[in-house]
């Protein structure tokens, strides 16, 4: 049987592993068996780099916060207990940005920390001359009261009033009907005197014929 070399799969694994060293010092980046030991070494280096970059930033933090704190009289530690006490719920990477790039926003919240009432920017006095003056609440007089009592009376009397136009416009309606039925019976008397009239005449003509 013939013997089988692993070829250009060989290869492509020396490849892999130098590709992943490049950049390393001496032989570490051209030599396949340096070159693996340093690329296991540097995995191993990056598992724990992931968990000690996350304490090195809160450590960053911490030291930014405390340096902004003693420059206004404070510690770190009573700052962020005044900060709890308070329920302001800040991380300390937006406190420490916050002190380094907007120091007036972190002087309020250290005054809310201190206790003290936030700083007041000066009113100009323009501003106040040109303000007009409050107006006084206006109290309510008795003497009011009593005439809108008395003025509640008359709306009894548009009561009455549409109550009176109501019962003569029913007499109206009940004038027009009798009026109606009036008429109605002296048609009907004339048409009986002149159906007697007519057989009168009839009777007198067959009379005069016999």
């Amino acid at each position: 049987m013939p013997r089988v070399r692993k070829g250009a799969a060989r290869t492509q694994k020396h490849k892999k592993v130098l590709k992943a060293a490049r950049g390393y010092i001496g032989a570490g980046s051209r030599r396949y068996r340096a070159a693996k030991e340093a690329v296991l070494r540097a995995g191993q280096y990056a598992t724990i780099g992931r968990k000690l970059k996350k304490r090195d930033f809160r450590r960053l933090w911490i030291t930014r916060i405390s340096a902004a704190c003693r420059m206004r009289g404070l510690t770190y530690s009573r700052f962020m207990n005044a900060l709890s006490s308070h329920g302001i719920t800040i991380n300390r990477k937006s406190l420490a940005d916050i002190a380094v790039s907007d120091p007036a926003a972190f002087d309020k919240i250290a005054a809310v920390a201190a206790g003290k009432p936030p700083a007041k920017k000066p009113v100009a006095k323009a501003a106040v001359e040109k303000a007009p003056p409050a107006k006084a609440e206006a109290k309510p007089d008795v003497e009011k009261k009593t005439i809108t009592k008395a003025e509640k009376k008359p709306a009894a009397k548009k009561t009455t009033t549409k109550k009176t136009v109501k019962k003569a416009a029913v007499k109206k309606t009940t004038a027009a009907k009798k009026t109606t039925t009036k008429k109605t019976v002296k048609k009907k008397t004339t048409t009986k005197k002149t159906a007697t009239t007519k057989t009168s005449k009839k009777s007198a003509a067959t009379k005069k014929k016999k």
